[in-house]
């Protein structure tokens, strides 16, 4: 039906948004094994070096968003940041340990110009109260998953084949073909995204000073990111700092709004705390469930041997398989006014982590065989944590999008964005509950892992208790009296 039609300009955004998942679900799949088995570190240092990259690519999102509000606008900010992360993937490829860190450190920049600003304009396509919203973002996030399940495919055998810098060739590709997908088609999107009406930028002079500033800053940043690398424990601690000072900056641009505005943000932040819990647990994906999967998981799969790798596959394959009928399903409940309201989505994906770490640590205790289990466990765990991930973050972009003023838009997008950077220092420790000592038997890492997932999934129960007690008083916040209807 025509209402059902996602606006012009979507399908731009979804390609863009698939193929630079494609770059960066490559460097993903292969780099906390590169860590263990190409630069030979222990899984201590690897899960720290791991969540400090990661903490460090999310945090760089709320300054990139804060930029393309001002000055940049959404459209230039997105080419940049494409340009950047090709650059630092082909970095990554070249074989030296120093070029490797250096292509991180330049992707970290590069992340915050792109990721959160193609989500902000995804949002603009929508006007307020468009019931497509939630849906479009379901099959966006659809589209995010398409990119990364192709690289849990092939990555393992590249490496197998050419080495481990040839997956990283590969997010190079990926990358580049984003980047010019949207530079193609970018004039679809019109007026949307480009500069901002009081942007400097529309003056030479001043264009000239700031962009002086602004590739200046690039350099120095990278520089600065090269270096927390050989900190990873230290900069733990000050990406803490640095995000409670950036959360203390948004309270005071909240408290600046009007009233509704100012209790719609609130509520906002109430649910990006809660979501800091779920991608804790949920990026053990890359770090201990990799690993487990690497040392204790039956190799064997529907007939076909699968590796470490592949097992990357199941997350996104589930997201496609589900996304078009969660959005269908969005759409019909909203249609009928029975549509979940936001924070009930929220805390039903927290309860769906939950069972799936349950799950695999009682599988692996139960029904191991010589320190292996079936492949089955796992994959079921992906399902029940997929579902939990569709329940909560595809829905936590169309929050943002539709709960924040206009002009800040973009920043609390990457606020957004911020939560990962927390929840993979976080989750990085947490990982370090599942490090197994060289030359353990795999009886006894199989122990370990157990008692790991059994610990995630009791914290995912008590994360969702919590979320369960808030949502009247979000409820509130966000609809005042009426309380009780979904966002639209």
């Amino acid at each position: 039906m025509a209402q059902d039609r996602q606006p012009k300009g979507f399908s731009l955004l979804f390609f863009t948004e698939l193929w630079e998942r494609f770059g960066f679900y490559t460097l993903q799949t292969i780099i906390i094994l590169f860590m263990i088995k190409g630069l030979t570190l222990s899984d201590d240092y690897a899960y720290l070096l791991y969540g400090t990259f990661s903490s460090m690519l999310y945090l760089t999102p709320v300054i990139g968003g804060y930029l393309a509000d001002r000055y940049l606008g959404f459209q230039r900010s997105i080419i940049i940041g494409g340009v950047l992360l090709t650059i630092g993937y082909l970095l990554t490829a070249i074989p030296s340990n120093a070029f490797f860190f250096l292509g991180l450190s330049v992707v970290i920049v590069a992340n915050g110009l792109f990721k959160p600003n193609v989500s902000s304009i995804v949002g603009d396509l929508y006007k307020a109260n468009d019931a497509r919203r939630d849906g479009g973002f379901t099959l966006f996030y659809m589209g995010i998953n398409i990119g990364s399940l192709i690289p849990p495919l092939i990555a393992g055998w590249m490496v197998a084949h050419w080495g481990w810098h040839s997956g990283f060739l590969l997010a190079a590709l990926g990358m580049f073909i984003g980047l010019i997908t949207f530079i193609l088609g970018r004039s679809r999107l019109r007026a949307i995204g480009a500069l901002p009406p009081a942007s400097p930028l529309r003056d030479r002079g001043e264009a000239l000073r700031f962009y002086t500033l602004f590739y200046t800053g690039i350099v120095v940043i990278v520089g600065l990111m090269l270096l927390l690398f050989k900190f990873p424990r230290e900069t733990d601690i000050l990406l803490a700092i640095a995000s409670i000072l950036i959360l203390l900056f948004v309270v005071y641009l909240l408290l600046r709004q009007k009233k509704t505005e100012r209790n719609r943000l609130l509520a906002c932040l109430i649910l990006i705390l809660i979501s800091i819990g779920f991608w804790a647990l949920y990026n053990q994906t890359f770090t201990s469930l990799m690993l487990y999967a690497d040392r204790n998981m039956h190799k064997e799969f529907l007939g076909i041997t699968i590796d470490a790798e592949f097992t990357q596959f199941f997350n996104p394959f589930f997201i496609i398989l589900l996304s078009p009928m969660l959005s269908r399903l969005w759409m019909r409940m909203n249609s009928r006014g029975s549509n979940f309201s936001t924070p009930t989505k929220f805390s039903f994906g927290v309860l769906f982590m939950a069972l799936g770490f349950f799950l695999l640590g009682l599988g692996g205790h139960f029904f191991s065989q010589d320190g292996q289990t079936s492949a089955w466990w796992l994959v079921v765990s992906y399902f029940l944590q997929t579902i939990g991930e569709l329940m909560l973050s595809p829905i936590g972009l169309a929050m943002i999008t539709a709960l924040s003023p206009k002009h800040l838009v973009g920043m609390m997008m990457g606020v957004w964005f911020l939560t990962q950077s927390a929840a993979f220092a976080i989750g990085g420790v947490l990982a370090t509950f599942a490090s197994v000592p060289v030359g353990t038997s795999a009886l006894e890492s199989l122990k370990i892992y157990d008692r790991a997932f059994l610990i995630y999934g009791v914290i995912s129960l008590i994360l969702t208790v919590i979320s369960f007690s808030l949502i009247p008083y979000l409820k509130r916040l966000i609809f005042g009296d009426k309380g009780m209807q979904p966002i639209k």
